[in-house]
């Protein structure tokens, strides 16, 4: 009996020791995981302030810049200067001290104006307010100016809250906590859009109640937040915990980004993990009588287990929110860098009219310019569609080879222009000809391509090799693709991840190399798609060697594609012969688009074709003005997707609901830069022929004309 009650007393000891063990271990993690929130929410809360800060930084230097050229133009010159940097940056506006703003047609913002005539400010950030002019909430950036007579001025740039909210506000815990940016007394300025944010709160400091809290620790937020420190506090608001992160933005402006996260969804987690470690000590609790030392072993086992899948899941959060920055720094780059471009030669441009050549030269150089930025939109757009599964695979008859040549020729001249010398060996195929999506074949080619110039200095070469590699036993051939460079080469370390989206290998030496970092990625994601394979080797400073494989689908004939034939001229109208000069004067088109600049630009193109414009300014505007005009009156109207009143699917709708016979034949075409595969499908089924995509050019107007004008 004595030693039954040692042993149950030795138990109790070793239960209680147990206990306590379990409990501080409980502590620890508890702690720990909170602390470690804390420094998610923190560090998130100081991405999204530094991304802001890039931006706004970034667009006080370029009104800098357009200052220093706005200043050098005569007093009559000025309004078609300002008008043509319209163009670029439609969101700035000249305001004087005592005579508003300098823009045609268009009266100046009060707020603004009443601002700037009190300031005492050289440059800086006015609080949000909703504009006198377009009735939206907004706020401006503006700088001093002087013009040489001693005139002040201040040139004002304009932000729509709701843009920078979707941009710069983050969402915390499955859209329970959200970032708001305020101003230094409080006042909320850009609130996030999401239902779950508090749209009640006119004031930071309003959300604190001194009898739910200490009175001195709000005290010493409230100075924190007024002297622009940044750091965090928990209150009381509404008998909830709340966390309240903070960061201010360092763009000459007194606003903060503060993040607000309930204290409930932080601990959440850490309680689940709590109370399965509860749960578990109480079952080794139970049968601690039986194996007391062998459960001791299991439960530290398991704790240790769990330790280690919480630190690798804060580390992967840690590596995201870097990944975040580090993609958004590195966007803001590569899409100034074109911009930069546009805005400096249209200086160049300006400063030379009466030098013809040199003109033709900077527009030429603009245009480029807007197509390396459309590219690099483009890349986004390519891998998150891909990412949403919904690229689909064209099935075209097309010869492998001559895609490969073209390829090889449109980068021969960029390989050229880069001091690189292009080789390329003699193509080697058995069955040149065959059936998939030819697009998507000449991206991945050209996508390979790109990649080795970008990162081969002057001077080196680049190997090109397409072969067949034999048939795959049901109807498909299989083709190889390889790329030697001797370029940079690539760490080990990074091949892990050089087919992830926006990765790019960084070096001191190549730092200057622009993109988004996805070219690679959608590469692999299209070679999925084709049932495909790419693979690399690569050594620091020895270049890279990048092998592709994919099957297509083998033609049933051996002869080439209709295009292709000699001779056969099925493709080609016989009205249509090169010595045709078409005439369009005699057709009239109704353009529906609701920015004035874009119908200015697009009048202009569909203008230099002869053909007659009228516009409208909204759907309605259009659906009334072909009701009021008699059958025929109209032959083709362009229509823009996006406008207000009435959009461009319900105008279409409406259209081709009328009781009239040319209502379901007039050919409707979509203006949209809505450009999505979704978005040509929308179109097509609100009832419209066809769709272009801008940014709008010539050779894209003429091709519709010559569609539906034969």
């Amino acid at each position: 009996m004595k030693r039954a009650g040692t042993f149950f007393a030795a138990v109790a000891v070793l239960i209680l020791a147990l206990g306590m063990a379990a409990w501080q271990f409980v502590d620890q993690v508890s702690s720990q995981l909170w602390m470690n929130s804390i420094r998610t929410i923190t560090e998130s809360t100081h991405q999204g302030a530094n991304a802001l800060n890039i931006q706004l930084e970034g667009d006080f230097d370029a009104l800098d810049v357009m200052w220093e050229n706005i200043v050098q133009a005569r007093p009559s010159e000025l309004k078609l200067v300002l008008t043509l940097y319209q163009v670029v940056e439609p969101d700035v506006v000249l305001y004087f001290r005592d005579k508003g703003s300098v823009r045609e047609n268009v009266k100046p913002d009060q707020a603004v104006s009443d601002f700037l005539k009190d300031t005492a400010l050289e440059r800086g950030l006015l609080d949000s307010h909703i504009s006198s002019v377009t009735g939206e909430d907004v706020f401006d950036i503006f700088v001093k100016v002087f013009f040489e007579d001693g005139t002040e001025a201040y040139l004002v740039k304009e932000y729509r809250t709701r843009e920078i909210a979707q941009q710069f506000t983050l969402s915390f815990y499955d859209n329970k906590g959200f970032s708001y940016l305020v101003n230094r007394d409080g006042g909320i300025m850009v609130r996030p859009a999401h239902k779950n944010s508090n749209q009640a709160i006119r004031n930071l400091f309003d959300t604190i109640s001194d009898t739910e809290n200490d009175p001195d620790r709000i005290a010493k937020f409230q100075k924190a937040v007024q002297g622009l420190d940044s750091g965090w506090e928990k209150f009381i608001y509404e008998k909830e915990g709340m966390v309240f992160c903070y960061e201010p933005l360092r763009a000459d402006s007194e606003w903060l980004l503060v993040s607000i996260v309930p204290e409930n969804e932080i601990t959440v987690q850490t309680n689940n993990i709590l109370k399965r470690t509860m749960i578990f000590s109480g079952l080794v609790a139970g049968t601690i009588l039986v194996m007391a030392a062998v459960f001791y072993g299991i439960k530290m086992h398991e704790s240790r287990k769990y330790t280690s899948q919480l630190q690798r899941a804060l580390e992967e959060a840690d590596k995201a929110n870097r990944a975040k920055g580090q993609f958004l720094m590195d966007m803001s780059h590569d899409i100034r860098t074109p911009l930069n471009a546009i805005i400096g030669l249209t200086s160049i441009a300006r400063e030379n009219t009466g030098d013809l050549a040199r003109i033709e030269d900077c527009l030429e150089k603009i245009r480029i310019s807007g197509i390396h930025l459309l590219s690099l939109v483009s890349d986004v757009m390519d891998m998150s569609q891909i990412e949403q599964g919904a690229n689909i695979l064209k099935e075209e008859s097309f010869s492998i080879s001559r895609i490969f040549s073209e390829a090889t020729g449109f980068m021969g001249h960029k390989a050229q222009e880069a001091g690189l010398t292009m080789e390329i060996a003699p193509v080697r195929l058995e069955k040149e000809y065959v059936v998939g999506d030819p697009l998507r074949v000449r991206q991945i080619l050209l996508n390979i391509i790109d990649n080795a110039i970008k990162y081969t200095p002057s001077g080196g070469k680049v190997f090109l090799e397409l072969t067949q590699a034999g048939e795959d036993g049901e109807g498909k051939g299989i083709y190889r693709f390889r790329c030697r460079d001797t370029g940079i080469g690539m760490e080990p370390e990074f091949l892990e991840r050089v087919f992830l989206p926006f990765e790019r290998a960084r070096n001191t030496t190549f730092s200057k190399i622009a993109g988004t970092g996805v070219g690679l990625a959608i590469t692999k994601s299209l070679l999925d798609l084709l049932g495909g394979s790419i693979s690399v080797e690569s050594e620091p400073g020895k270049g890279s060697y990048f092998t592709v494989e994919f099957c297509l689908k083998l033609q049933k004939e051996a002869s080439p594609p209709v295009e292709e034939r000699e001779g056969d001229e099925v493709a080609v109208p016989e009205e249509a012969g090169e010595e045709e000069v078409l005439d369009y004067t005699s057709r009239r088109v109704l353009l529906v688009e609701d920015n004035e600049l874009n119908m200015e630009i697009a009048v202009e193109l569909i203008g230099i074709t002869g053909v007659q414009v009228e516009t409208a300014c909204d759907g309605q505007e259009a659906v009334q003005m072909f009701g009021e005009h008699p059958c025929g009156y109209y032959d083709l109207i362009f229509m823009d997707i996006q406008m207000p009143i009435m959009d461009g699917y319900e105008a279409t709708r409406q259209i081709r609901g009328m009781d009239r016979e040319d209502a379901g034949k007039v050919p409707i075409v979509a203006l949209s830069a809505n450009a999505l595969a979704e978005d040509v499908k929308n179109s097509l089924q609100a009832g419209m022929n066809s769709h272009v995509a801008k940014p709008v050019e010539l050779d894209s107007i003429e091709k519709v004309l010559a569609q539906y004008f034969r």
